[in-house]
């Protein structure tokens, strides 16, 4: 059920993006009343904290969809620093992502149950995703980690009794298969059991 409704999530995310990359977007073109499939930029404003604020409408209902904030840099284009996204329309921040002064992502954060809670993190280092932090069960505390190498999951961790100790490892070859598996069972955070 978690995998299902992230995918959808990461789906909407993805078509958000697409959908203000497309011509026509930026110029506040789209008609009233979901007439038209065109993003349009409803408001862009300077911030208390000197950030560039633009609202974007996805969806033609006149209520901002995609927050991006930009700072402006001198004799080059201005760099866009967050981004948060409404994927289902109810007015709440569902996707929240960092870029750094080069403008790769650093880190992105989802509620992949629309509940206002995140459920993922992911963080990125170079603009290549290093490690997840995923809430499974939905209780607002993370309890799988996720660790990758060149772009490939290479470890997992988990935190299946909810007490906020790792008690199962799992290490994973470039392709994917387990190579190795880890326990702890006295509760000590400690690996006591390892499986090959």
């Amino acid at each position: 059920m978690q995998t299902t409704r992230l995918s959808i999530a990461y789906s909407l995310v993805a078509v958000s993006f697409v959908a203000f990359s497309l011509p026509g977007c930026a110029s506040g073109s789209g008609s009233k009343r979901g007439k038209t499939t065109q993003a349009s930029l409803l408001t862009e404003k300077l911030t208390d904290n000197g950030l560039i604020e633009q609202r974007v409408d996805l969806n033609n209902d006149e209520r901002a969809d995609v927050f991006n904030y930009f700072r402006d840099r001198r004799d080059t284009t201005r760099l866009l620093i967050r981004k948060e996204v409404d994927l289902n329309w109810d007015g709440r921040i569902d996707v929240r992502t960092w870029f750094n002064e080069a403008g790769e992502i650093e880190k992105e954060e989802m509620d992949g149950d629309f509940d206002s809670r995140v459920d993922w993190i992911d963080h990125y280092k170079g603009g290549r995703r290093v490690m997840s932090e995923i809430d499974t069960d939905y209780n607002g505390a993370m309890d799988l980690f996720k660790y990758y190498e060149n772009g490939k999951l290479r470890r997992k961790e988990r935190d299946s009794k909810g007490d906020g100790r790792i008690d199962f490892w799992e290490y994973l070859d470039a392709e994917g298969n387990v190579l190795r598996t880890g326990r702890d069972i006295d509760g000590d955070g400690v690996m006591d059991i390892r499986d090959e």
